[in-house]
């Protein structure tokens, strides 16, 4: 195929056709070589960028690169609906004080932490410590979820990761938007110096921190419990299923304009639409059947787009320049993360209903990965010195989750849960 044709099929017209067809190659190749369709997809797209790098790319490849705001605002939240959606509310109950302390607690626990050891042993700037800190806290509930669709572990395990992921997703989103906030406030994101201290009032921002976290839960529940009556006049797959889709980036848009977290209301919304689902009276079988077709496809092709998204925007380069760096970096992400997890589940078993063993905290410790969500964010940011270094290290550490954290999830699963003694997931 000619230059020219090449660059005409990559042209905004010709994005979805291709990335489809990348979809189809790589579950095919998954299928012969028993890798995650997932990983092959990043691997196509460090692939495709490092063409680019060298000259050999495929012209007009930029159209074919995603924009991190669509990321944030239309591939995770249906990542996240649809995960929550499959929950079951008595299995929640089991663990939602860990989860959400998890998500809201654990998340500002290992910022700090992680912050300070960037600060002292790396070396870094304050801020650019404490900001990668914070959007490199989360774990990727794309990756999560796509773990545990692959490997059985019990339901209650399973139920406690995915719940958190979906939760803190959100949880470092906006830690992160208040540190580049107060950065900005005072200066210091655009400045030609990243060695700016940060001062931040605490109480100030648990206070917005509660407010932005608990007003998404609001919209998400207020939307998708409101939804319930609309239901009870629908019989009809498509017109219920469309209802889904409206309460989902209803409440995404809402919590949004609202000040609060779009991807915490989309969390609440498709846990409560879960409960809508199991409800006889209120969704019948056959719209129940087809709705959750509907959300598998729609989390397939979100899924998809997330994996390669992380591919595309790695700059191998730029990661083999400063492996040292980066490889200091993956150690403090794991400290960061065994200090905040260990406490927190050793806490709520000992005073709490909810009882974790030891092995689950080990699970929950390793799952720590990161992905989409911490790429996104940083992209987000405006071309300065302070992005390039936070782009470095956290491309390094993202790649390090995806290679190193995956496979050593994986097969600790296997290996301390045997399949006769593991959970069905529903």
């Amino acid at each position: 195929m000619s230059e020219l044709s090449l660059g005409h099929l990559l042209s905004n017209e010709y994005v979805i056709p291709v990335f489809l067809v990348t979809i189809f190659l790589a579950t095919l190749i998954a299928t012969k070589v028993k890798i995650p369709y997932t990983m092959i997809l990043v691997g196509i797209g460090i692939s495709i960028s490092i063409l680019d790098f060298t000259g050999h790319g495929i012209p007009n490849i930029s159209g074919f690169k995603v924009d991190p705001k669509l990321i944030l605002y239309f591939v995770i939240p249906p990542l996240i609906f649809e995960a929550m959606m499959r929950i079951d509310r008595e299995q929640f109950k089991t663990i939602r004080i860990s989860s959400l302390l998890l998500s809201t607690v654990g998340v500002g626990v290992a910022t700090i932490v992680g912050g300070l050891l960037l600060s002292y042993l790396a070396g870094l700037p304050t801020i650019v410590a404490f900001a990668f800190a914070a959007l490199i806290a989360p774990t990727d509930a794309a990756i999560v979820i796509e773990v545990f669709k692959r490997v059985k572990v019990p339901t209650q395990l399973a139920t406690l990761m995915e719940s958190e992921a979906s939760f803190n997703d959100a949880a470092g989103a906006i830690i992160f938007s208040s540190i580049i906030a107060v950065s900005v406030a005072q200066g210091s994101l655009l400045s030609s110096s990243t060695s700016a201290a940060i001062n931040v009032n605490i109480l100030e921002t648990i206070g917005q921190f509660t407010i932005v976290f608990f007003g998404g839960i609001a919209i998400g529940i207020g939307l998708a419990a409101g939804s319930q009556f609309l239901h009870r006049l629908l019989e009809e797959p498509f017109s219920e299923t469309a209802l889904s889709v409206a309460v989902l980036f209803g409440s995404v848009v809402i919590a949004n304009s609202l000040g609060l977290s779009g991807l915490v209301a989309a969390a609440a919304a498709g846990l409560w639409f879960g409960v809508i689902m199991r409800k006889p009276h209120i969704i019948s079988e056959k719209v129940r059947a087809y709705t959750s077709n509907f959300w598998e496809m729609i989390a397939f092709f979100a899924n998809s787009v997330a994996f390669l998204y992380l591919g595309l925007s790695m700059d191998i380069v730029r990661i083999g320049q400063n492996i040292p760096l980066i490889a200091l970096a993956v150690i403090i992400v794991l400290t960061a993360r065994a200090a905040s997890t260990y406490p927190i589940l050793a806490a709520t078993n000992r005073f709490t209903k909810e009882k974790t063993i030891g092995v689950w905290r080990h699970v929950v410790m390793i799952g720590g990965m990161r992905g989409a969500l911490s790429v996104a964010l940083v992209a987000t940011l405006p071309e300065s010195e302070f992005k390039e270094i936070l782009k470095t290290i956290t491309f390094g550490v993202v790649l390090s989750s995806l290679i190193i954290q995956y496979p050593v999830l994986s097969r600790y699963i296997k290996k301390t849960f045997p399949e006769t003694l593991q959970g069905t997931k529903n």
